[in-house]
């Protein structure tokens, strides 16, 4: 996060949702987080960083369309607020949080406000407001930015390995020289140098540049694109045929186990806890969902010490596609 969004955060914000936002910080955003304490790099991936880049990127585009700053920080801030620990690995087939917000917010915004959230979160483009609509606009294209650029530089796979369109439909310009030498400078951060914050402030960084970029170089900065042919065609194309068949499969199990997640912690906690869930999930850490099944004896410390993420992966299994 920028100064200037640090600011606004503790000046907008209130504090119930300072606080649920700060509970981000242990939870699967890129990478899985846990464990906490462990190899500090892994916070460098949480879902935290994710929505502050989206807020970023969600107030540039508030000052260029002169929409209200302090109605968009709010709904980005919104968006992603009650995500379970393990997110997609412990929500899928459980709990849907664009159904769970209005629960979570429990009457302590307007109703309007309430309404744009849950319309963020189900994507339901045609009832959002110009401001939510700035902000899914950042949550898509932060999403599709990032993902490439952690595989890169956090999990260490060489561009060369990912298909030269998509990284076209990106915009990312991986024949450059002085791009790679960013690259590599944060790689060198976070994998060798393990300095997490410096890695974070220049990898925000350099997502916030390049997904202004990708936006610019497509047509879509200046207007808004959620509804056109050519934007669905283009996160389509991203999605479908590049992250979810070249990226999520190395992060997600190779690195992250996530099979294993569900298996081992996440179908036993829900298992015992019941209808319970979306209130206790929703203010839990990874941390916190580890120390309880362990404290009920539904797995052992062995076992969920095995569930830790393998963030060297590519150079430890797969050495010929390393980047570095």
């Amino acid at each position: 996060m920028n100064s200037s969004t640090g600011t606004m955060v503790s000046e907008v914000l209130p504090s119930w949702l300072t606080d649920a936002a700060n509970r981000l910080r242990g939870i699967t955003g890129f990478v899985t987080v846990h464990p906490n304490g462990g190899d500090p790099r892994t916070l460098a991936f949480s879902r935290y960083e994710h929505v502050t880049r989206v807020t970023s990127l969600a107030l540039s585009l508030s000052e260029d369309r002169r929409l209200p700053r302090a109605e968009v920080l709010l709904l980005s801030w919104l968006h992603d607020i009650n995500r379970w620990p393990f997110s997609h690995n412990s929500e899928s087939g459980n709990f849907e949080h664009a159904d769970d917000i209005e629960r979570f917010i429990a009457g302590r915004l307007p109703v309007a406000t309430v309404s744009q959230a849950v319309g963020i979160a189900h994507k339901n483009v045609a009832g959002l407001h110009p401001a939510a609509r700035a902000v899914l606009l950042s949550d898509i294209a932060t999403g599709l930015l990032e993902d490439t650029l952690f595989t890169i530089t956090g999990l260490n796979l060489s561009p060369s390995e990912l298909p030269n369109d998509a990284l076209d439909l990106l915009r990312l310009p991986v024949g450059d020289y002085s791009f790679l030498e960013e690259l590599q400078h944060l790689y060198t951060l976070l994998n060798q140098e393990k300095d997490v914050p410096r890695y974070v402030r220049d990898f925000n960084s350099l997502v916030f540049r390049s997904t202004r970029k990708f936006l610019a170089d497509h047509s879509f900065l200046n207007v808004d694109p959620l509804e056109s042919e050519r934007f669905r065609e283009i996160r389509l194309s991203l999605r479908s045929g590049y992250l979810e068949e070249k990226i999520f499969p190395l992060n997600n199990e190779k690195v992250c186990h996530g099979s294993m997640i569900r298996r081992v912690i996440v179908d036993p906690v829900i298992s015992r806890i019941g209808c319970e869930a979306p209130a206790l999930l929703t203010r839990w850490t990874e941390v916190d969902m580890v120390a309880y099944a362990l404290s009920e004896r539904l797995a052992t410390k062995e076992t969920l010490d095995a569930l830790a993420p393998t963030l060297d992966y590519v150079r430890m299994f797969e050495p010929n596609r390393c980047f570095m």
